[in-house]
């Protein structure tokens, strides 16, 4: 598949929130119930050069998207981040998950100053956990029944990984 990777302009807002809104069903996010755009924007503005959102583009078409968000609001923890990932649902097992968290590697090792990267995955996420593990995740540690999501208490793996 012949794609690029380019950050995220806010103009993608709407296609970025369907996209992990297509995984709202799967029970891999924190959300019940689909959001909205406007309940985003806010979220969105967080991004900048240290801590950038990156889109994947086939023909002008948004159809992946990966996030570097603030870790902590603490100066002390601006060299670490926490990623999310999402593909949609017409380009999942192609590897593209495989090729953004490469590419979030050589920028993290090249022209960011991002040190720590972490990822928390629902434990009931197999194929997020085989993802990251693939690409030199560790499991750092598990979050025992720490969310609450459709009346079920749910459990995270905190993976992790350092760049040079």
């Amino acid at each position: 598949m012949d794609y690029q990777i380019r950050l995220a302009t806010i103009d993608d807002l709407p296609t970025i929130v369907e996209i992990f809104n297509q995984a709202v069903p799967l029970q891999v996010n924190d959300e019940s119930t689909p959001i909205k755009v406007a309940d985003r924007r806010e979220w969105f503005r967080q991004f900048d050069h240290t801590h950038p959102i990156w889109v994947a583009v086939v023909n002008g078409q948004v159809i992946a998207w990966c996030a570097l968000e603030y870790f902590y609001p603490h100066p002390a923890y601006n060299h670490s981040a926490q990623i999310a990932i999402y593909i949609h649902e017409d380009y999942r097992g192609q590897h593209l998950g495989h090729d953004l968290l490469t590419y979030v590697q050589k920028q993290a090792e090249g022209n960011l100053d991002i040190r720590t990267v972490i990822a928390y995955i629902y434990v009931e996420n197999n194929a997020s956990y085989r993802l990251f593990t693939s690409c030199g995740y560790e499991k750092w540690g598990k979050l025992p029944q720490i969310s609450k999501i459709n009346g079920r208490m749910r459990s995270l793996y905190m993976m992790g990984r350092h760049f040079n």
